[in-house]
């Protein structure tokens, strides 16, 4: 049984009305949710005005293809297919994308001479987000102030207690009573 969050993820946005929207793209159904994510992407991506919303979209769907960055290779109406729109339309986006230098892109031709598909490859600066490695300290009160304070204390691990054989004359227990002399600690007897 599905849940019902999934089951109207599937509908149109105004399939369970009466209310008939201007707008086509209105009665399109929702993509299908699945484990599939697109990388971090810059903000500065997503918020460049200069772009169309659809190059936009379609730069995140080919970063969330090519993974860390790897060329993708594809044809127009696959990316057409997946954006829903016409391969004239993904020529103007991926024209789109090249005069910003989101990406660069070459037809793809077989020995005959026909062009089969695409190789784009994007601009890993200017799309993907850098990874994040944690700052060194540069000082030890800063590196004392970021510490936690732990819950407990460790003494209940530490035993304080010394067990020195003060009758012992072994060279090993010798050695620890001089320590212990020499550093003032005092040393019970067990």
């Amino acid at each position: 049984m599905r849940h019902l969050s999934t089951a109207l993820a599937t509908l149109p946005y105004y399939a369970h009305t009466d209310v008939v929207s201007p707008l086509k793209r209105k009665t399109n159904f929702r993509p299908p949710t699945s484990g599939k994510f697109v990388l971090p992407i810059r903000q500065s991506l997503v918020m460049d005005a200069r772009m169309s919303p659809g190059t936009t979209r379609m730069i995140v769907l080919l970063a969330g293809w090519s993974g860390g960055g790897r060329p993708v290779e594809t044809t127009l109406g696959i990316i057409g297919k997946h954006l829903g729109r016409s391969s004239r339309q993904v020529q103007r986006y991926l024209r789109d994308a090249a005069e910003e230098g989101y990406l660069y892109f070459r037809k793809v031709v077989n020995r005959l001479g026909y062009v089969v598909g695409l190789r784009i490859v994007l601009c890993k600066a200017a799309i993907f987000a850098p990874k994040r490695t944690k700052a060194p300290s540069q000082t030890s009160s800063n590196l004392a102030e970021r510490r936690r304070i732990p819950a407990t204390t460790d003494t209940s691990d530490t035993n304080k207690n010394i067990f020195i054989n003060r009758a012992s004359e072994e060279p090993f227990d010798r050695k620890l009573r001089e320590i212990c002399e020499r550093n003032g600690i005092p040393i019970s007897s067990g």
